[in-house]
């Protein structure tokens, strides 16, 4: 793993772009991903599910908004936070989102996000279970 300063937030890069993860889901069926962005978590956060908040990193740097995906289980319940940095767009961000799964079914409301505010959010908020609305 390696990491990234992307404006000011420290995110530890879990899988570059090409490469792949691959698993079983609770059904028993095999799974694999090929990463089209580098994908990890924002070092020293906290989201809901306990864990550091994934993050995946798009190539527009300069955008002036940060994407929150508020992915689902398979019961239709929220799960956890995925956050795009780097899009030019909400359109962009989920597209990215839609290329990393096999099916729609997880993918939840979609936040827009100054990311003057989010990274507000992270330093002040980000260590306590943070999740975004």
């Amino acid at each position: 793993m390696h990491r990234i300063n992307f404006r000011g937030l420290n995110i530890r890069i879990e899988q570059k772009v090409g490469s792949v993860r691959e698993g079983v889901n609770k059904k028993g069926e095999p799974w694999k991903v090929r990463f089209y962005y580098p994908y990890g978590f924002i070092c020293n956060t906290m989201g809901k599910d306990g864990d550091e908040i994934d993050c995946f990193i798009g190539d527009y740097w300069e955008s002036e908004n940060v994407y929150i995906i508020h992915q689902l289980r398979p019961d239709g319940l929220y799960d956890e936070d995925k956050v795009f940095c780097g899009f030019r767009d909400l359109n962009s961000a989920r597209d990215a989102y839609l290329a990393h799964y096999s099916t729609q079914d997880f993918i939840g409301k979609i936040t827009a996000m100054p990311f003057y505010e989010f990274k507000y959010k992270i330093i002040h908020e980000g260590k306590k279970g943070l999740q975004i609305k």
